[in-house]
């Protein structure tokens, strides 16, 4: 194997050298796109980053658009053992905010123990909710069961527990919400979700007579931005014109 110095920076036109790491984001054309053209103005200014493989730890836009231009790579060399190689092009992504939280699922989904739990939370994820929206629910309907572990430090860290049930109710959760007559803009918001969580823990609600009644009477919701403003919109709904009331007090 070629030995090379960690602080030299090397060129190469054999694009076929370099390899991708499976486990790394995808490639992002429009950011290709504008990375091209400061890079057809100033150079490659800032080299890639591979190890003794030519595995790409770190610039694999930058390499892409090297090729796309067919002008020289210029890289330097970290090596690293293979077990954690995953483990550094994480990191650095994560710290530097160059991945978001789909590139970080899917980085675990390929190398990690808990690989199953982050497959459940892309699923989650493609029903069209947001990030928080899904820790969040995930965190609430999980109460009372032992090794659920779903706080955004867990996720970053490789350390999410989804279970099966956990998963089972949020994203019934989910879909009972998107067939409803519910307008989008109003129940994929967090405060939403926790209003309505808080509300099937009490006894006197029933979220399918909300869901009914919204379809009936839509002109009865109230904006609402905070989970209390939700619960009150979400009460006066269930309410109209039902003989079951709903109640909730507010702590």
């Amino acid at each position: 194997m070629t030995q090379y110095l960690q602080d030299q920076i090397y060129t190469s036109l054999n694009y076929n050298e370099f390899v991708f790491v499976e486990g790394n984001r995808e490639i992002r054309s429009p950011k290709v796109s504008r990375m091209i053209d400061s890079i057809k103005k100033f150079g490659l200014v800032n080299p890639i980053v591979v190890d003794q493989y030519k595995q790409i730890i770190d610039g694999q836009n930058r390499f892409e658009c090297c090729k796309t231009l067919n002008i020289p790579v210029r890289y330097s060399v970290f090596p690293i053992e293979k077990s954690i190689l995953i483990d550094l092009i994480r990191d650095i992504n994560s710290v530097q905010n160059n991945w978001n939280n789909i590139d970080i699922a899917g980085a675990f989904v390929v190398h990690s123990k808990n690989q199953d739990h982050y497959k459940k939370y892309l699923d989650l994820v493609s029903l069209g909710v947001s990030h928080s929206t899904v820790l969040e629910a995930c965190t609430y309907l999980s109460l009372g069961e032992d090794k659920i572990r779903s706080s955004y430090f867990d996720f970053k860290n490789g350390n999410l527990i989804i279970s099966d049930s956990v998963y089972d109710k949020v994203k019934g959760q989910i879909l009972m919400l998107k067939d409803s007559k519910i307008e989008t803009k109003i129940w994929n918001r967090i405060y939403f979700l926790r209003a309505l969580l808080k509300l099937q823990r009490e006894k006197s609600f029933d979220v399918y007579s909300f869901l009914e009644n919204y379809k009936k009477f839509p002109h009865q919701w109230k904006n609402a931005y905070t989970v209390e403003e939700n619960i009150k919109s979400i009460i006066t709904v269930h309410n109209y014109r039902n003989r079951k009331k709903a109640k909730y007090f507010f702590e």
